[in-house]
């Protein structure tokens, strides 16, 4: 990625996850700003990605979180910052970076998690999750599992996504640029 690209990126996602650590949302305004400055940039300079590869890694970035989004389990800034770090980095890149976003989104639940003290509910929550995927009830899972929390569909806290996308998104640049 060219240097002045990948600086003004840096900048808007630490501006992202102020947004996001202070007031849990990521303002439309820094969104549309990286959207629109990602796709000109591409656009003009022609440095890796076009206008076309611009708009598809949009695209899918938008449609990558947006399961997550209609299930409630991330706000809708997370995926249009997503979708706006596609506009930058285009479509071979975005699906690596949305990886490695998930890898650092599950590694900053567990700190907050044990920072805030509820990792007991955290893991109860994944195990509910994963549990239509298995054949077996819940019932039939944890009756006789005494750790097991009756609160566990109570959320273990909210998590300012924007950390781990730009975590994420950092990590993926930097081993691009090492390899």
């Amino acid at each position: 990625m060219f240097l002045p690209m990948f600086l003004i990126l840096a900048v808007l996602l630490m501006i992202a996850c102020w947004q996001d650590f202070h007031d849990y949302r990521i303002k439309n305004n820094l969104i549309v700003t990286g959207t629109v400055l990602g796709i000109a940039l591409n656009t003009f300079l022609f440095v890796e990605t076009g206008f076309l590869d611009s708009l598809i890694g949009l695209g899918f970035g938008l449609l990558l979180l947006l399961p997550f989004y209609l299930l409630r389990i991330m706000g809708a800034g997370d995926a249009k910052l997503l979708a706006m770090i596609g506009a930058f980095v285009g479509q071979n890149d975005i699906l690596w970076v949305f990886l490695y976003t998930l890898v650092a989104g599950g590694l900053l639940a567990l700190v907050f998690s044990l920072w805030h003290g509820k990792l007991r509910r955290m893991i109860d929550n994944v195990m509910l999750t994963c549990l239509p995927v298995l054949s077996t009830s819940k019932s039939e899972c944890f009756k006789d599992n005494p750790s097991f929390s009756a609160e566990a569909s109570q959320s273990a806290g909210k998590l300012p996504y924007a950390i781990a996308i730009t975590a994420g998104t950092g990590f993926f640049l930097a081993m691009k640029h090492f390899q």
